[in-house]
């Protein structure tokens, strides 16, 4: 999957944790087989329920590109990508990782 956060390359230790972009931390998880760089378990628990999420409501089996802009206290404006089909979303956590509000952009 290729991610980007604010404009950077992002999801491995040189570029930056896969949700927030942070490089400090050592966190792994393993997301549609592909091993993904955190800064900690809580970013790592977030994106996997914003992937299930864009999952159950596009149906898509994988994402192939991924495009977070913002951050934990505004929120973040995302762009998914697979197979030549766009979803673009606004997506917002609450302190335990959960999802607080996620909404489709059109």
């Amino acid at each position: 999957m290729k991610i980007q956060v604010n404009g950077s390359k992002a999801g491995d230790k040189e570029n930056g944790c896969a949700l927030c972009g942070a490089t400090w931390g050592d966190y792994y998880e393993e997301i549609d087989g592909e091993k993904l760089f955190f800064c900690c378990d809580v970013c790592a628990t977030e994106f996997k329920n914003m992937i299930e999420e864009i999952k159950r409501r596009t149906g898509w089996k994988k994402i192939d590109e991924l495009s977070i802009e913002g951050n934990y206290y505004k929120g973040r404006n995302c762009v998914a990508k697979t197979e030549g089909r766009e979803y673009k979303f606004y997506v917002k956590f609450g302190d335990d990782a959960e999802i607080e509000t996620f909404k489709e952009i059109e």
